[in-house]
């Protein structure tokens, strides 16, 4: 499923067939001081390999490229922020080079939740969408499908923990939070209900299901309409 671990005859093979690109996309940045820089990128990705062993498909390797991260929001170091019209283009190119592949739907999983980052993206699926009908897009933040059902949208607090720890447990340290104070977003980072006593592997893993049982149908559904 992984597009670069696979060689060439298995990836023609699977996108022949499933037709599904898959790409997981967040952003450099602090996530307090339990969890990886990388979080927002490693949990999309998980969360499109759970997609991809429902639906078929191909996960490209993440996307690590983010607007209105904690660097200018807040201050926060260990982050990286890259302009929305770098965005822009990385999206529009991707989105061409998948169509231009075969591939007749292609799904954004958005693990990093600035305003400014979902708008570009979701702006340029719109525009492919409209400007050609060998593909269709679909991009949206990974909290939406799974909100409803308890997983909000919140930063590096129980929920972005939890599914760190279900999908890579050897990257989160609790240990590490403070233990004798409350958490202080100015100082932590974080935001939402406090990972420490909440946050669970257990958590990480309702939360996927959840994102699958709700996104899942919604993709096969969009490639049977490309394929009639």
């Amino acid at each position: 499923m992984r597009f670069e671990l696979t060689k060439p005859d298995d990836y023609r093979r699977a996108k022949e067939n499933a037709p599904i690109a898959y790409v997981p996309w967040g952003a450099h940045e602090w996530h307090g001081v339990q969890n990886p820089l990388g979080l927002d990128t490693l949990k999309a990705h998980g969360q499109c390999m759970a997609l991809c062993a429902e639906t078929g498909g191909v996960v490209f390797p993440p996307v690590y490229c983010g607007t209105a991260t904690m660097k200018p929001y807040a201050k926060f170091d260990c982050t990286l922020e890259f302009s929305q019209a770098v965005l822009h283009l990385l999206a529009r190119e991707y989105l061409y080079q998948l169509a231009d592949e075969g591939f007749k739907v292609i799904v954004i999983v958005m693990g990093h939740y600035s305003q400014e980052q979902m708008d570009v993206i979701r702006e340029e699926a719109a525009k492919f969408n409209e400007m050609q009908d060998k593909a269709v897009a679909w991009a949206f933040p990974d909290f939406e499908p799974t909100a409803a059902d308890g997983f909000p949208c919140e930063h590096a607090a129980c929920y972005e923990t939890s599914y760190m720890m279900w999908f890579h447990p050897e990257l989160v340290d609790m240990a590490r939070l403070p233990q004798d104070r409350d958490l202080d977003f100015s100082v932590d980072g974080i935001a939402g209900q406090d990972p420490r006593g909440c946050a669970s592997a257990k958590k990480g893993r309702d939360g996927t299901d959840s994102l699958v049982k709700n996104v899942a149908p919604r993709v096969l559904e969009l490639l049977q309409q490309k394929l009639i």
